[in-house]
């Protein structure tokens, strides 16, 4: 019996393991242009000639290899935010504390293997060069989900300034108190959408069913609370980490913050319901 159990254990990680991989993904750091508040066009970093940056997708035990090429007229570099680097800490991307970042015209390979699942991002960490987009969610999933639901939706949340990066982290760092108070006057966007056409940011719930929203603040400053009128946010993670469900009306999360909530459509189709992402920038 127990060269049975043994037998069965080994045959068991293998199946779990057995689906790990490289993930490859050759990325160009460079400028263009767009205008996500359906008004104000303005210059910011995208990858490959496209903005706003791709979705990540990884299972636990895959190795993740991304090769950088700086296209801008500074530094950058990318960092995994959430991600331990156990063994990786050069992969960690913090310029001034763990690399001297990627030099204009320079190229740099991040390669990490991912241990952990849930929620993440990737984003730049020179200056506060990531509000001007260079940052995307990244999704690490586990070899077996501990919750069920039917379907997944990633939302990210982010107070999008029409001021460069630049302005922003000078005007944080400035001498003068009056001058780090002036408001910042954000446009909330929804999945780098926003704007007063609400059709854009709205979320498509199928009656009766179960959805995990994998919630992220992207910001570069400001908390945001996030609600669905008349349902209930059941919390499972937090910032990468699985949780007891909690049920709540709402949920905050600070800059760089990340959550899942499960949210259970209501069982007809008689009403829409308005879902809130509201910005506190004190």
């Amino acid at each position: 019996m127990l060269r049975l159990g043994l037998y069965c254990y080994a045959a068991l990680s293998f199946v779990l393991f057995a689906a790990a991989k490289p993930v490859v993904l050759n990325w160009d750091i460079g400028y263009t242009s767009a205008k996500p508040d359906g008004k104000n066009d303005r210059r910011v970093i995208g990858i490959n000639g496209k903005w706003p940056p791709p979705v990540v997708n990884v299972n636990v035990g895959d190795t993740l290899t991304i090769n950088a090429n700086n296209r801008l007229d500074e530094p950058t570099s990318l960092h995994t935010h959430g991600f331990f680097q156990n063994g990786t800490n050069y992969y960690d991307g913090a310029v001034g504390a763990t690399e001297c970042g990627i030099p204009p015209n320079g190229s740099y390979t991040y390669r990490m293997n991912v241990t952990q699942s849930g929620t993440f991002w990737i984003h730049s960490h020179y200056l506060a060069q990531y509000v001007d987009g260079l940052r995307t969610p990244l999704i690490s999933k586990p070899a077996v989900e501990h919750y069920k639901y039917d379907e997944e939706m990633v939302l990210m949340l982010e107070a999008w300034y029409n001021r460069n990066s630049h302005d922003i982290n000078d005007q944080l760092l400035s001498t003068s108190e009056a001058t780090r108070l002036k408001p910042f006057l954000p446009t909330m966007l929804i999945n780098s959408r926003g704007g007063s056409d609400v059709n854009i940011t709205k979320l498509s719930f199928k009656p009766g069913k179960k959805y995990r929203l994998r919630l992220l603040n992207v910001s570069g400053t400001g908390m945001i609370r996030f609600g669905i009128e008349h349902h209930m946010l059941d919390v499972i993670e937090l910032d990468g980490v699985d949780s007891e469900i909690k049920s709540v009306p709402s949920i905050q999360l600070s800059a760089g913050q990340r959550a899942s909530v499960l949210v259970t459509a209501k069982n007809n189709t008689d009403y829409n319901y308005a879902f809130h992402a509201d910005i506190f920038t004190d």
